[in-house]
């Protein structure tokens, strides 16, 4: 239990730098990752973190830093959307 508790707050804590990141760009920043997150469950059937993690596992996405934190702050989004800024 206490891996998962960590793992959650991992997520929310990227969930929370990309906000801080980039303010009122936020929605707009994390909308095409939420939507390929979204078309990748549905063609593969999958729920939001196991698609996120294969997304994330890709090496053009592994290699870069932004696109993972910005993929891991959509799926928080999508499981648990967050007030506005």
């Amino acid at each position: 239990m206490e891996k998962q508790i960590k793992a959650t707050a991992n997520l929310c804590k990227c969930r929370d730098t990309a906000k801080r990141l980039f303010r009122d760009e936020y929605e707009a920043r994390l909308k095409p990752y939420k939507n390929i997150i979204e078309a990748h469950q549905k063609k593969f059937n999958l729920d939001v973190l196991p698609s996120v993690l294969e997304l994330c596992s890709f090496k053009t996405v592994r290699d870069n830093e932004m696109a993972t934190m910005l993929f891991m702050a959509a799926a928080v989004e999508i499981i648990e959307p967050s007030k506005p800024i």
